[in-house]
Parts: C-alpha cells; sequence; structure tokens
C-alpha cells in the first residue's frame, strides 16, 4: 500500500525515522539489557520534546491536536529501531488524564503506567474487580492489577475499577503501591500491583469512565500494531539482505526458489498489515472509537510479525538461532509487545463481539 501522506505528515515521519536511527538499534537495546534496564528516560524525554507524547492532546490543553494516523507514521519509525521506551502508549495514556497530570506526561517528566489488565488474558476493557471507595473527588483502591508495562519506571499508575459508583479511572501515586515484576523475552518487564486500600485521584467515572477507556485502548491497540509493522519491516528487510549476500554452493541463497517465495508471502503479509493500520487509523480520526476495528488490526498485526519474525530467523538459518544475531531480537520483541495488550485470540474474540457473529 502507498500511503498517501501530506507536506506535514511527511515531515513527521522523516524526523520519527531520524530520531530513531540516532536513538535506537540492536546495539543500545542489548545494552540496555545487559543493565536490567526496561528504558532510558532521557530518550523518553526527547521524544517528549519532539511533542510525539502529546500527539493526540488537543492544542488548548498543550498537546499537537494531530490524528491517530501521525502517531502510527511515529509509532512504525519506533519499532523498526527496537525503541523500548513508552512513546506510542504515552502518548494512547495521555488523552485519558487530566491538566493536572498531563503536563508533566506530555513533557516526559512523569511515567503514567496503565494498570487496567486483571488477569494474564485479558485486553483491558473487562469488568474490573477491583474497588473503588469514593470519597469526593477521591476514592480508595483494592485489588490486584497484572500485565503492567513499565512498572519498575512508572511515577504513578493509571487504573480501572468498580463500586457502587459504577467504572472508574483513577491515579495512584507509585508509592502509594506494591509493585513485583517480572522479566519478558526481550529484556523489559512487567509487574502486578498489589492495591490495599491505596488512596488515588479520581479521573472519571460512570459512561465518561467507559468512553475514556474506550478512546484510550484504540489509540494504543492501533498504535501499537504500528509499532509491530515496523518490527516487521525491519526484520524483512535485514532478512533481504543476508539472502542477497549469503552464498550456499557458489550462489547466494537469494537464488533459491523456496526462500524467495517465502520472502515474497512475508512481504505481502506486511503490505497488507501496512493497510489495515492506516485504514483502522483514518477511521479512527474520522469517525472515533472503534473497538472492533482496532482489535481485528492488532490480531492481524500480531500473528503477521510473529509469523515473519520466525519466518526471518529460519531463513537465517543457525546463526539466525544465536544471541549474537540481530534477527533474533525482532522475534524477541514481537513476542513482547504480542501479549502486553491482549493476544491475538483475545482481539480476534473481541471483534467477533464487537462484529456481532
Amino acid at each position: 500500500m502507498e500511503l498517501l501522506l501530506t507536506g506535514e505528515q511527511s515531515m513527521l515521519r522523516d524526523a520519527a525515522s531520524t530520531f530513531a536511527q540516532r536513538r535506537g538499534g540492536a546495539h543500545r537495546l542489548r545494552n540496555l539489557k545487559d543493565q536490567e534496564n526496561d528504558m532510558d528516560r532521557e530518550v523518553l524525554r526527547e521524544a517528549a520534546d519532539a511533542g510525539w507524547i502529546a500527539v493526540l492532546v488537543p492544542e488548548k490543553k498543550g498537546g499537537l491536536g494531530l490524528g491517530l494516523t501521525e502517531l502510527c507514521l511515529i509509532s512504525e519509525e519506533v519499532g523498526k529501531a527496537l525503541i523500548p521506551e513508552p512513546i506510542g502508549a504515552g502518548a494512547a495514556i495521555a488523552t485519558a488524564l487530566p491538566s493536572g497530570s498531563l503536563e508533566a506526561v506530555i513533557s516526559g517528566k512523569s511515567i503514567c503506567g496503565l494498570a487496567l489488565s486483571e488477569t494474564s488474558r485479558a485486553v483491558g476493557d473487562e469488568p474490573p474487580n477491583t474497588i473503588a471507595e469514593h470519597e469526593g473527588t477521591n476514592c480508595i483502591l483494592s485489588g490486584v492489577k497484572m500485565g503492567i508495562p513499565y512498572a519498575t519506571d512508572a511515577d504513578g499508575f493509571l487504573i480501572s475499577a468498580g463500586g457502587t459508583e459504577g467504572p472508574t479511572l483513577a491515579y495512584a501515586e507509585r508509592n502509594e503501591t506494591e509493585i513485583t515484576t517480572t522479566a519478558t523475552v526481550d529484556g523489559g518487564s512487567h509487574g502486578v500491583l498489589a492495591l490495599n486500600r491505596t488512596p488515588a485521584i479520581v479521573i472519571s467515572r460512570g459512561n465518561e469512565c467507559t468512553a475514556t477507556v474506550a478512546l484510550l485502548l484504540d489509540a494504543l491497540h492501533i498504535s501499537g500494531a504500528a509499532e509491530l509493522l515496523g518490527i516487521m519491516e525491519a526484520a524483512q528487510d535485514l532478512t533481504i539482505e543476508y539472502l542477497k549476500t549469503r552464498q550456499q554452493f557458489d550462489r547466494p541463497i537469494g537464488s533459491f526458489q523456496a526462500l524467495q517465495h517465502k520472502a515474497v508471502d512475508n512481504l505481502a503479509a506486511i503490505e497488507m498489515c501496512r493497510s489495515l493500520i492506516y485504514q483502522s487509523a483514518g477511521s479512527f480520526d474520522r469517525n472515533g472509537v472503534t473497538p472492533g476495528l482496532a482489535s481485528a488490526t492488532l490480531s492481524r498485526a500480531i500473528t503477521s510479525a510473529l509469523n515473519i519474525c520466525k519466518s526471518a530467523v529460519q531463513m537465517h538459518g543457525g546463526i539466525g538461532f544465536t544471541e549474537e544475531h540481530d534477527i533474533g531480537l525482532y522475534l524477541k520483541r514481537a513476542l513482547s509487545l504480542s501479549a502486553r495488550y491482549g493476544t491475538a485470540g483475545l482481539h480476534r474474540k473481541r471483534y467477533a463481539e464487537q462484529a456481532g457473529t
């Protein structure tokens, strides 16, 4: 699919590409893993200075007032460069924050974790078991949240809860919570948040809460699909270059028809994903929340990214399975992202439910 971009969109993509090439790459991801760090706050602040975390925030609130298409252009470049910082996720979370917390997040001074899921098999909009006891504009939270990315770096958490006053979205400071973390395959981590009568600030409740979470999740899922698109594109490019240079029987292995067919299949899958992602982003920008379409998009991106990255490792032969070769990092990153906000199967089920089938 050939994207028809405006001049401003092309400039934004080029700026994101330049940033990603300078601040990303396999070597940097390895260094973070060796240092047991999930991310680098300085890199996130640079992205914030460029306005990318504020891309979906209206101009009257200090943001850029752009659309999800622009965020997907940024996320795609972030995925290509294996940048682990939550740029796309931060932009999605910013759509749900009030002015008091928003400024610190979009400036990169603060990181807000997202705590919506309570099981390992959740999308984020399931009815929560966490209970909120309201006290005016504040509340007390009790429950457990799971699968929280960047839990070790977050300064606070956006938390969904239920209770006598219906659905509630609240913000709790990190020092008011109990956190345990587990390492992920790409060198990052995810956390479990224990809420034992934790004080929090109410962000929204009732129908407003439901609408806010739906908007957040759509932006999160579609921009996450764009990040996976970038990963599969980079894995494909790396593999094509290898097929051109690696020789066997005195000729490049790229001349073997079986490998050519596989590479073409992968390219077709990438282009199908690109088309779906940017059509979904455009629909979101024009029509607002479309949870079924967002889930269909992420499900397709997860499936394609895993298939393409596994195929890329296989086409590299024995060297592709070693820790030293970069291609394995793309597979590990795809594996981590593919389970972060709901698996492909969960999103297919969600799409079917939204479509009424």
